[in-house]
């Protein structure tokens, strides 16, 4: 655990700016260590038998195991003390990492989980819910592990229901003024509560500023001093000056008003950070007795066989993102910003259009849209965003998780490059050329007007319910989802003058 006057912002590149050499590589000591076990462990009596692939050196299946998961993990040995680091009690490489972890996030400490934020969500809470009558004000619109763990600790919860403001993204915030009323009313009646649980970070997109609703908080209910923020989309965001502001480690760190607040932060780091699957990471700053009973919530409930290799890749995710986070979050914005310009602009991707990326006048105060989540409403196609969805990937290799009935969700993450977006960008204009070679692009005084160049035919019945020159509206848009839902397919025939 780190000294919490030792904290210190990311490096942010600092070293590959101020010097004309190359970039010092940050300290990399749980990775090392495993990196040095594999190298020096001929074999393992203990357990997996397929390490260093000795129980499929003459399997009929090697091939397919080395495809999945390249020959190289097999070296992984099972030992953990003392040439390793004991999980539960980490004193030497596991304690560095976390140490240096928490430094580069700004925390006075960091567990790693290897289970998922799933697990680091209820480790968290564990630590924070010392009884059964504690007073909750939650987030409905957290994660559901969240919700179950609140459950099984019996707390006394009540809700604040985020409210939908963009009906294709199905965007949701919290209004600030009613979740300050609902913690000044409980503090006026003596029943202040005592935890403030948040989604800092939507998988949707929208970012809470967790300083200013702090800044609010502190006025509004001067009992309530402990929060916890699961910002499982947003490890990323700690590493760039435009992002890190919002973020709930940053608030306290950076607003010495602010130091009364205990704050408990879980990361998804793979979702954001170059680290494997059910990599997480549970943060906290403030009361320093929560230290130990975070890790005796994580011995509680987190798997005894945990796995060497996310942990080490949460070490190198840590270890990157100091070196080179910034440089790779500003590719995503510029990416972002790349797709958002071209959809507008191209005549060719007319069927598409980015939803608003800005929150309402009465939720700007204190949230925001994250610029690298773009949604993208295909309201301008025959077919409806699943189907997009699944076009995209059967027949371009193009996987989108998230879609509502019109739109997807596009995550510009710092995996996306330049040649992955010209790939989107291809693959849509060629379905707009499949599917709906009748929009064309209106002209700015036309506003939302878009005109058919091209038949529209449901089939059965095969009677067109547009002919070129007549405009799709939003009556025609609903009367081909209905052809749909009743089974018909629909064609776009081009008309072609004679």
């Amino acid at each position: 655990m780190s000294d919490p006057a030792d904290q210190r912002p990311p490096t942010q590149n600092s070293s590959a700016r101020n010097s004309s050499g190359p970039p010092a590589i940050p300290e990399t000591p749980l990775a090392d260590a495993l990196l040095a076990a594999a190298g020096s462990t001929r074999a393992s009596f203990h357990a997996l038998p397929v390490s260093r692939r000795g129980s499929i050196r003459e399997s009929a299946l090697a091939d397919a195991y080395d495809a999945l998961f390249g020959r190289g993990l097999f070296s992984e040995a099972t030992i953990t003390a003392p040439p390793l680091d004991s999980f539960f009690f980490p004193h030497r490489s596991l304690a560095r990492a976390e140490e240096l972890a928490a430094r580069a996030f700004g925390a006075t400490g960091t567990l790693f989980v290897t289970a998922g934020t799933t697990t680091a969500n209820l480790i968290a809470l564990e630590a924070l819910i010392a009884r059964p009558d504690v007073r909750v004000l939650a987030d409905k619109g957290t994660h559901q592990s969240i919700h179950f763990a609140l459950s099984d600790k019996h707390a006394t919860v009540d809700y604040i229901e985020p409210r939908v403001f963009c009906e294709h993204s199905e965007r949701a915030a919290l209004s600030l003024p009613a979740l300050l009323e609902q913690a000044a009313a409980a503090e006026r009646a003596g029943t202040p509560y005592e935890l403030l649980v948040l989604n800092g970070q939507s998988y949707d997109g929208v970012v809470y500023d967790i300083r200013a609703i702090l800044t609010a908080l502190a006025e509004a209910s001067p009992s309530l001093t402990t929060v916890f923020v699961d910002e499982a989309w947003g490890a990323w965001s700690y590493f760039h000056e435009a992002t890190r502001g919002r973020t709930a480690l940053h608030a306290r760190a950076a607003d010495p008003a602010l130091e009364r607040f205990t704050v408990v932060a879980t990361h998804s780091a793979h979702k954001s950070l170059s680290a494997l699957r059910q990599g997480s990471l549970i943060h906290f700053s403030g009361d320093p007795e929560l230290a130990e009973r975070l890790r005796l919530g994580r011995y509680r409930h987190h798997t005894t066989s945990p796995s060497y290799p996310i942990l080490a890749s949460l070490d190198l995710a840590r270890a990157q993102m100091e070196l080179e986070g910034r440089d790779l979050v500003e590719r995503s914005l510029r990416l972002a910003r790349r797709v958002s310009e071209t959809v507008a602009g191209d005549p060719a991707l007319s069927a598409f259009s980015v939803n608003a990326p800005a929150v309402p006048d009465a939720f700007a105060g204190h949230a925001a849209i994250d610029p690298t989540k773009l949604s993208l409403r295909v309201s301008g196609l025959p077919i409806e965003a699943p189907e997009l969805r699944e076009r995209l990937y059967s027949r371009h290799g193009l996987y989108v998780n998230r879609c509502t009935r019109t739109s997807l969700l596009l995550n510009l993450h710092i995996g996306i490059g330049d040649e992955e977006v010209a790939a989107l960008l291809d693959a849509l204009r060629a379905i707009q050329r499949e599917l709906s070679p009748a929009v064309e692009r209106p002209d700015e005084q036309a506003g939302e007007r878009r005109v058919s160049t091209s038949f529209i035919i449901p089939y059965p019945p095969g009677v067109p319910i547009i002919v070129p020159g007549e405009e799709i509206g939003g009556d025609t848009l609903r009367r081909i989802e209905a052809f749909r839902s009743a089974g018909a397919r629909i064609y776009t025939i081009e008309h072609r003058p004679r």
